[in-house]
């Protein structure tokens, strides 16, 4: 009984050219996930300097709202709604400090919300000395410390009506 046997006889070759697209693959994945890792941290780093840059922006904006105060003649009503703007949205402290000086050269000064208010309450009834007369004319001067913050405004009654 002489069967002929047929053995299968496996190229050693494909075992490593399978190895080797195993490994392509392998080293194509890592490559794909550093350069993903690469980019997530460069949006990162964009994402944090357009966040900075829209913050300085915004306080500029807020900035030159107030500059433009700076050397002008406004009417008591302004300044008012100057304080109103700058000093009902304060939470805690306000960004600065208002000073208002009326024609006889009494003053006062308004750190928080509360105390514009009670300056508001005043000039409504007009009975105050330091009450702010909306129909009187102010002049407005704005402080900056060396940094370029804003620490102080004034506003100085010139003529009243």
């Amino acid at each position: 009984m002489n069967q002929n046997k047929t053995i299968i006889k496996r190229n050693r070759f494909d075992a490593v050219g399978q190895s080797l697209i195993f490994a392509a693959g392998v080293i194509i994945a890592v490559v794909f996930v550093s350069i993903m890792i690469m980019e997530f941290e460069n949006s990162r780093k964009l994402s944090d300097a357009v966040n900075e840059n829209m913050l300085e922006l915004t306080a500029s904006v807020k900035d030159s709202a107030v500059m433009m105060y700076d050397g002008v003649r406004v009417s008591g009503a302004d300044v008012l709604n100057f304080g109103k703007k700058f000093f009902y949205s304060a939470v805690d402290d306000a960004p600065f400090v208002m000073q208002v000086t009326s024609l006889s050269g009494i003053s006062f000064e308004v750190t928080s919300k509360a105390e514009m208010e009670a300056a508001v309450r005043s000039s409504g009834i007009g009975t105050d000395p330091l009450a702010i007369d909306p129909a009187a004319d102010y002049l407005g001067f704005v402080t900056s410390n060396e940094n370029g913050i804003i620490t102080h405004v004034s506003f100085t009654c010139v003529s009243q009506e």
